[in-house]
């Protein structure tokens, strides 16, 4: 699941609307990626800014190494971000994407809450069947 850290944007009015299109961009613009828009994740870390208004770095993080992953492909979605995040600040003076491939054999580990049909799942795979004498 890639990760979005964008760096060098505070609070402002379109801040929702921009995060979906960074999320869309990275779902959609390189079809090579097999993304969905709920395989994305973006933050806004806050911080001191001491050139905020100058710059704009997106980090794309936990993007999973695969074959079809190419520098092309790799480059092309940093290209697209780049292009998402001019759209919404065409004054920056300097912005920039970073990819940074992930391997998760290197260590990973995740926790997933499960939905009410995954629950009902489990729970049926412990209820005796009817008729089992038990």
């Amino acid at each position: 699941m890639p990760l979005l850290v964008v760096h060098g944007v505070s609070d402002f009015y379109g801040l929702g609307e921009f995060e979906d299109s960074l999320i869309n961009t990275v779902a959609y613009s390189v079809k090579e990626l097999k993304l969905k828009p709920s395989d994305v994740s973006c933050f806004f870390p806050k911080g001191k800014m001491t050139r905020q208004g100058e710059e704009i770095i997106v980090l794309v993080e936990c993007l999973t190494a695969k074959p079809d992953r190419t520098d092309e492909v790799r480059d092309k979605l940093a290209n697209a971000i780049v292009q998402t995040v001019l759209q919404y600040f065409p004054d920056m003076n300097l912005i920039e994407c970073f990819i940074k491939p992930f391997d998760p054999k290197q260590g990973f580990a995740a926790h997933k809450k499960m939905d009410i049909k995954q629950i009902e799942r489990v729970m049926r795979s412990f209820t005796p069947k009817q008729g089992s004498g038990s």
